[in-house]
């Protein structure tokens, strides 16, 4: 029969083991110092790894209709022909303002009044005809864009403007501030209907000069379908 060879070291090693099990938690700190440090950390690091990601409090529709109201609230001012009131309702610090009738970029609130001051005289009156909403963080802050119409002018000679715009709202110190604001006039697409009319005057004048080859000129080389009278 052959015995187990007795190792002094292995039995060395089952003791330590045995002995840290019956030692409390603050002696092994104690004997470890830098087990301490390396629990921290690891809390830090899962904690940081299980961060709920931040969710809004307002949904798309409330803000909306925030927004809409914001709107209302800026026009309204524009009607009191108050430059420095409708100023107020933007931010005086972090502007970005692009007005309609305006090439500046206006980034001061004093910069902004100045505008007001002539934009007002001309009678503004808004109406918004196309609208979205965007939320940012956690409802401080939204960004309003569509398509507007203005009316301008006096009399016989007000006229409607249509323009796109675009504005961030930001809660600043529980107020609603005007951050950015962007308007610009619609480009106004080709009118068809007074292209097709010149397009037919031209077909019609060339069949007056009885030139087959002139008229089939007018005709595309590629891709035609033509059902004649």
């Amino acid at each position: 029969m052959t015995l187990a060879r007795f190792s002094p070291a292995a039995t060395s090693a089952r003791s330590a083991r045995t002995a840290i099990k019956m030692v409390d938690a603050d002696t092994v700190l104690a004997v470890v110092p830098g087990l301490a440090a390396l629990g921290v950390s690891l809390q830090n690091k899962n904690a940081g790894a299980f961060v709920a990601p931040q969710t809004t409090l307002v949904s798309n529709a409330e803000m909306l209709s925030i927004a809409r109201e914001n709107f209302k609230k800026w026009n309204d001012a524009l009607q009191t022909k108050d430059a420095a009131y409708v100023a107020s309702l933007y931010s005086n610090s972090d502007l970005s303002f692009l007005p309609t009738v305006s090439g500046k970029h206006i980034k001061k609130i004093d910069s902004t009044e100045e505008y007001f001051t002539d934009f007002v005289m001309k009678n503004p009156f808004g109406t918004i005809t196309d609208d979205s909403v965007q939320i940012y963080g956690d409802g401080e802050a939204y960004l309003h864009s569509g398509m507007y119409t203005f009316e301008l002018g006096e009399g016989a000679a007000r006229a409607p403007v249509q323009a796109r715009f675009s504005y961030v709202w930001r809660k600043i110190n529980g107020d609603w501030k005007i951050t950015h604001h962007h308007s610009s006039v619609r480009p106004e697409g080709p009118d068809m209907l007074t292209i097709a009319r010149s397009n037919f005057q031209k077909w019609n004048d060339a069949l007056q000069t009885k030139d087959a080859a002139t008229v089939a000129s007018l005709y595309s080389n590629a891709d035609l379908s033509f059902l004649p009278t």
